[in-house]
């Protein structure tokens, strides 16, 4: 029993990934770097664009400059909503991974069950 344990383990290791877990965490790995990286910008926009407000506001406002920078508030409001998509992908991707434990034992099931009938037949 134990050397059947092992030769799993080796085929695993060995980059065997039929059900693609592995490209699914290397994905779901990137998709949080991205995620972060998009939220680390949008803050360093959005203090820039305060800090410019703040000194037009100081210094005298001009109408042309506030319709500037309402301009690139928008687009800090596109780049949420497109981060508020990121995160509906987790949900989707939580989702997934929340029944594939499942899928993967009614696969196991059914397969065996195959197995036992092709042994009958014989």
């Amino acid at each position: 029993m134990q050397d059947h344990s092992s030769h799993s383990r080796e085929s695993v290791s060995a980059g065997d990934d039929p059900l693609g877990i592995d490209k699914l965490t290397v994905d779901y790995d990137y998709l949080l770097y991205k995620i972060k990286d998009y939220v680390q910008s949008i803050q360093l926009d959005t203090t820039e664009l305060c800090k410019k407000q703040n000194e037009l506001i100081v210094n005298g406002i001009i109408e042309s400059t506030i319709d500037k920078n309402i301009a690139r508030f928008e687009e800090l409001l596109k780049k949420c909503d497109e981060l508020e998509n990121h995160y509906e992908v987790l949900n989707q991707l939580a989702t997934i991974t929340d029944t594939f434990k499942e899928r993967i034992a009614e696969a196991v099931n059914e397969y065996n069950e195959l197995k036992k009938g092709a042994n009958k037949s014989k």
